[in-house]
């Protein structure tokens, strides 16, 4: 493989500044790679490659007259995931009814990666509405594991991640309103983050949420290595003066992590959702490698996190929007017509979107449960953060399992409480890989800190992704 397409970010910044790197060239490269792999994986769903090339060639030009004063991501090819909103780009959501939208402008973070001198090349496939743990729709079809194309991409970040791990994306901006970094970041064995609620606006991505939802919903980067998130996410960060959610704070950052303050803590079952035995065994070699650097480890499962799906659900419940109105175009849906229709598979809308929309409704008939499992959440909340402080991590799974075959990850459904709890929480989580397995499909597992301790997650998760190697290309072809 080209060793451009093995390269962090770091790396073809610092290639770019000190000239040993033309944009062009380095553009180049990536769309070749998406060209030779996306026939099999189906990640990039709508490409700029003509405009790409011009924005490189302008960056070339820029740089033959001077390279002083260069924006962190001067010249880096990216992808964006198609819930963000770019300008003049389709805009579908994997939702039938949108498949003619086009973007007119730019969304907050698309615009904040483009401002740090990033090329966008294109927009990665998701579930519709962004409503899954597995990317499929009827518009662009499904995205496969780039390890093992009979497996799932995760979702909804799904494209992301497959692109990213198959060497054709050096990185990607994602959205996570209950995994949706995380899984694909796991199942296709790159790193990712999702950021502390209110940290990293929504602004211009859809679905968005409100009310008390939108700090449950959050915004980051995918990428093949962890320092790569460390040197992105402070762009994204900050309010944008549209999105009233997001706090007036940079995350903390740096590149040491003194050992001497950290401690871990780790739980390996949730105790709802039992997790196979790969993901027991990489959660115990991160546990084997902190014990090796002499860093304190502890077991130790935060009361209430047995119920996680429940709280995750409950949380989302607040939401002001009715999830069916994402699906509806100019005439409403109604649900029990439509649900015939999918059974005769005349549907244009995804069981999971058209069972979430159904399931919505009764939902609201358990508002005092509801109440009481946020208030759990709160206690949950205080509890975790007690405990951890500013200066220890909780490690745990991300899922159950490594990346499911296609439409199995029904039998799991309730592991994406490991996730979703997280998203009510507000905490920061940063997903690595700790191995691969024999057939290449990566085993990942994630770090968890307080609020707006994202440099912490994303320093322990560097820290393991140098025990263990992170990120290894996959080989499609």
């Amino acid at each position: 493989m080209n060793e451009l397409l093995t390269m962090s970010v770091r790396e073809m910044a610092g290639l770019i500044r000190s000239g040993g790197l033309s944009p062009l060239e380095l553009l180049d490269a990536h769309i070749k790679r998406i060209q030779d792999v996306n026939p099999y994986i189906n990640a990039v769903i709508s490409e700029r490659f003509d405009e790409a090339r011009k924005e490189a060639r302008s960056a070339a030009e820029l740089l033959s007259k001077s390279r002083e004063n260069l924006p962190p991501l001067f010249g880096i090819p990216c992808t964006i995931k198609d819930t963000y909103a770019v300008k003049d780009m389709p805009w579908a959501v994997g939702v039938w009814e949108r498949r003619y939208l086009v973007a007119d402008w730019d969304a907050t973070v698309v615009k904040r990666v483009r401002n740090a001198g990033a090329i966008v090349m294109g927009k990665t496939n998701v579930p519709e509405a962004a409503m899954w743990c597995e990317t499929y729709n009827h518009i662009y079809g499904r995205t496969k594991n780039p390890y093992d194309l009979r497996r799932g991409a995760g979702g909804s970040s799904g494209g992301e991640g497959a692109i990213i791990a198959s060497g054709g994306s050096p990185f990607g901006i994602g959205s996570d309103a209950g995994g949706s970094i995380r899984y694909p970041s796991a199942f296709n064995g790159v790193a990712g983050h999702k950021p502390t609620g209110g940290l990293v606006p929504a602004t211009g991505h859809w679905p968005q949420a409100a009310g008390p939802v939108a700090r449950f919903c959050t915004y980051g980067p995918l990428a093949r290595r962890v320092c790569d998130l460390s040197y992105i996410l402070p762009l994204l960060a900050g309010p944008d003066g549209e999105d009233k959610s997001v706090e007036k704070r940079q995350p903390q950052l740096f590149d040491f992590l003194d050992r001497s303050q950290l401690k871990v803590y780790y739980f390996d079952y949730n105790g709802q959702t039992r997790c196979d035995g790969e993901v027991i065994r990489a959660m115990g070699m991160a546990v084997g490698a902190f014990k090796a650097l002499k860093i304190p480890v502890e077991y130790w499962r935060p009361e209430g996190v047995e119920k996680s799906l429940e709280i995750w659900q409950a949380g989302f419940s607040q939401n002001p929007e009715p999830f069916k109105h994402y699906l509806e175009g100019d005439q409403p849906i109604h649900l029990g017509k439509e649900f015939i229709r999918f059974i005769f598979r005349q549907s244009k809308i995804t069981f999971p979107a058209l069972g979430t929309a159904i399931v919505e409704k009764p939902g609201q008939f358990l508002k005092g449960r509801n109440r009481k499992l946020i208030q759990l959440a709160s206690e949950v909340q205080r509890g975790i953060e007690t405990k951890l402080g500013d200066n220890s991590v909780l490690i745990c799974p991300v899922f159950p399992k490594p990346a499911p075959r296609h439409t199995w990850i029904w039998l799991d459904f309730l592991g994406i409480g490991y996730s979703g709890l997280f998203n009510i929480l507000e905490f920061p989580a940063t997903v690595v890989p700790i191995f691969h397995r024999e057939d290449g499909v990566p085993v990942s597992i994630q770090m968890v800190g307080s609020r707006f301790c994202d440099h912490l997650t994303l320093s322990v998760a560097e820290l393991l992704e140098q025990v263990f190697g992170g990120w290894k290309p996959a080989r499609v072809i």
